[in-house]
Order: C-alpha cells, then sequence, then structure tokens
C-alpha cells in the first residue's frame, strides 16, 4: 500500500514545490501573483485609532479608504491584482503607533502606510518609516513639524499654520474681536497651532490675554475657564479635538463665561455636537473646505457614493482618507519596477489627483495647498460661513 501511494505524494509534493517556487519568483519580480485562480491582493496598511477615545476618528478614516478601495478593485485593481488594507489600531498613542508600524512592515511587509491620523503618532513613526524605506501617507494630521519628518511622510491635508491663520483672520476682520484666550491640547497638534494663531492674531493688531494647556481627551477644563473668565477676553480660541472641546462648550456655559469659542479642526465632529448639546450654538469651527461641489465634480460624486454605501453624510476625514486611498493607488500604478516603498515615493513626487477635498499636489516639503472653511454652529448643525 505504502509503495502504491508513495509516487503520488512525490508527485503532490514536487507539484507543490513548484508551485511556490512561482509565487516566489512572481513576488520578486512583481507581476501578478495567483494562488489558485485569485491574485494575491496588493497589501497596503492602515494605522489610526480604532478604541479608545479617537475611535470616531479612526471610522471616519476607516470609512473613507474602504469606500476607495472599493472603487480601486472595481476598476480591476493596480497592475491587475486587487488591493487589500491591514488595519492596526494606534489607540490614539504614539507607542502602539511605533508596535502598528513595526507589524505592518516587519511581518506583514507592505510598503506603504495610510496614517496614523494625529500628528505626534505621524512624528513618532516617521523616523522608522525614513529608515525603512516605508511610505507614509497621513490625511489627517496637520502640525507643521510633520513637512520636516522626512522624505517619506507625505500627507493629503494642509499644515495648521494655514488654518490658523484662517481663524485669525475671520476673528479680526470679520467678527472685529480684538482679544483672545488661548487654550490648546497640550501635544504636538495644539503647540503648533497656538503659535500660528498667536502670531497671525498679533500682527492683525489682537492681543493674547493668557495661554492654558488642556490634556489630550480631558473631560473638564474648569480650572483653565476660572482664568479665562478671569482675563475676560473677547475670544476663546480651542486648538482641541471634540473630547476637551465639547467639554469647553458645556463648562463655559454653566459658568458664564460669556467669551466667543473659536476651535480648530480636530474638533469639527458630529460628536462635538453629540457631546455638547445646545452649549454648542454660535460657536465657530474649522476645517478643511469641500473641493468644487458642482454636479458632476469629485466631490459630489464621492458625497454620492458614500452617501450610498453608508446611509451617512460623509465627514471630511473620510474624504480626506479617501483622497490618500487614491492618490497612493495612482502612485502604485505608475510604479513599473518593483512595488517597493522607493519606486512609490518617486512615484508619489510627481502625482497630480482631483478628488472631493481639492488637488492634491506635493511640495518640495511633500505638503499640499488646500483652503480651510469655518463654520458657525447653527440649530446643531454646523453651517459654512466662509
Amino acid at each position: 500500500m505504502k509503495s502504491a501511494l508513495f509516487p503520488i505524494r512525490r508527485s503532490r509534493l514536487l507539484s507543490s514545490i513548484a508551485t511556490v517556487a512561482s509565487l516566489v519568483f512572481a513576488i520578486a519580480t512583481d507581476r501578478p501573483v495567483y494562488a489558485g485562480e485569485d491574485p494575491v491582493p496588493i497589501r497596503i496598511g492602515a494605522i489610526s485609532p480604532f478604541t479608545g477615545d479617537g475611535a470616531r476618528y479612526g471610522e471616519a478614516a476607516r470609512s473613507g479608504i474602504d469606500l476607495a478601495v472599493s472603487e480601486i478593485n472595481a476598476k480591476g485593481g493596480i497592475h491587475g491584482r486587487q488591493v487589500s488594507i491591514q488595519y492596526e489600531d494606534d489607540k490614539g498613542n504614539p507607542k502602539d503607533a511605533v508596535s502598528a508600524f513595526n507589524k505592518l512592515v516587519h511581518a506583514d511587509g507592505v510598503p506603504a502606510v495610510l496614517g496614523p491620523f494625529y500628528s505626534g503618532n505621524v512624528l513618532a513613526v516617521a523616523p522608522i518609516a525614513n529608515r525603512e524605506r516605508v511610505v507614509l501617507l497621513t490625511g489627517s494630521a496637520t502640525s507643521d513639524n510633520i513637512r520636516e519628518a522626512g522624505e517619506f511622510v507625505f500627507r493629503v491635508c494642509p499644515s495648521n499654520d494655514e488654518q490658523a491663520r484662517t481663524l485669525a483672520r475671520y476673528a479680526r476682520e470679520r467678527l472685529q474681536l480684538k482679544s483672545a484666550f488661548i487654550l490648546y491640547r497640550n501635544a504636538d497638534y495644539g503647540v503648533t497651532l497656538w503659535k500660528a494663531f498667536e502670531k497671525t492674531f498679533v500682527d492683525m493688531g489682537g492681543v493674547i490675554v493668557g495661554k492654558e494647556a488642556v490634556d489630550p481627551d480631558a473631560s473638564t477644563v474648569k480650572a483653565q475657564l476660572t482664568l479665562v473668565k478671569a482675563a475676560k477676553p473677547d475670544l476663546i480660541f480651542a486648538a482641541m479635538h471634540y473630547p476637551e472641546a465639547s467639554a469647553l462648550l458645556r463648562e463655559s456655559k454653566e459658568m458664564g463665561v460669556p467669551s466667543l469659542i473659536m476651535g480648530t479642526d480636530g474638533a469639527h465632529d458630529p460628536k462635538l455636537l453629540e457631546l455638547a448639546g445646545n452649549a454648542a450654538e454660535n460657536s465657530y469651527w474649522v476645517t478643511i473646505g469641500w473641493g468644487n461641489l458642482n454636479p458632476d465634480s469629485a466631490a459630489s460624486m464621492f458625497h454620492k457614493a458614500y452617501r450610498s454605501r453608508y446611509h451617512q453624510e460623509p465627514g471630511v476625514y473620510s474624504g480626506l482618507y479617501y483622497d490618500a486611498a487614491h492618490v497612493l493607488a495612482n502612485a502604485m500604478t505608475a510604479v513599473t519596477s518593483t512595488m517597493d516603498g522607493s519606486s512609490i515615493h518617486n512615484a508619489l513626487v510627481n502625482i497630480r489627483y482631483e478628488g472631493p477635498t481639492g488637488v492634491t499636489k506635493f511640495d518640495q516639503k511633500h505638503d499640499v495647498s488646500k483652503s480651510f472653511t469655518v463654520y458657525q454652529v447653527k440649530e446643531g448643525n454646523f453651517i459654512p460661513v466662509q
């Protein structure tokens, strides 16, 4: 019995060896690879907070990426191969972002990563990305310091300095506010924002009457608001994310602080309105504007596709990560050599892509030029005022 089966087993073994050899050769030469009848997908990494206080941000990023990937795959993928996203949860902190990135690079072998979401996490991962020559493409990290993070770091969102200038100009020119108290998230995001806001506001004749840090995701800011109330500023400039910004709105109303509140893109989220309730009314918040909204524009088509898939309106972060995924796919499609980080990097620097958040074209620092829009909360909704 054994001698009768041996030739069959030997034949199967040789066939298996041949199949493995052909797969290894195909991966090395970057041609379409087949496992049975299906092409082996091109795997891309994505890092965002999917648990913890920032989980809503992560889900916004995921929805935009998933929509983009479904479109890319429906059109044949990249070089005939489908695209697969390997998601990793950084829980919103730099340590976990580094661990997630190392896993994606060393265990999963990805040549590019979408994210991380937070600026501090991008800055923590950037040195490893540059050393390993793996592309890092974020759709949300706005810190000014990212433009110096290295040659393998790109972003499809504009930097903090532009949104801070937008708010400062609006406060001085449109609202004629003369004094401001700065409350900022005690992280790179908040620090770079308050510095840019202060410079523009003061250059335009405004006065900064105080400045206080707020712990990330703080549930109360009453101590800081006591100082604000004593200073009596026209404006509270809030460089925050929605967890601490919602506390600011609720508690400023409870404490009778009359100062107008104006804040940054990290808080421009439906969750802010949910957590703050009617305390958010008449406050101002900025975020990147949508691109051309004509009926046949990329922005309009994205909104229609997003509503069809998710049965709700998209937030701007979903639009940014949708754009990031398409930008990366376009760069990878342009690669004619081995699909590695270096070749993708070389393709990205020459990309010009127009999506729902406008035109993505990288400058020498891998930054983009896109405009911001100021919104005011009216009847529980963000209404554009600029």
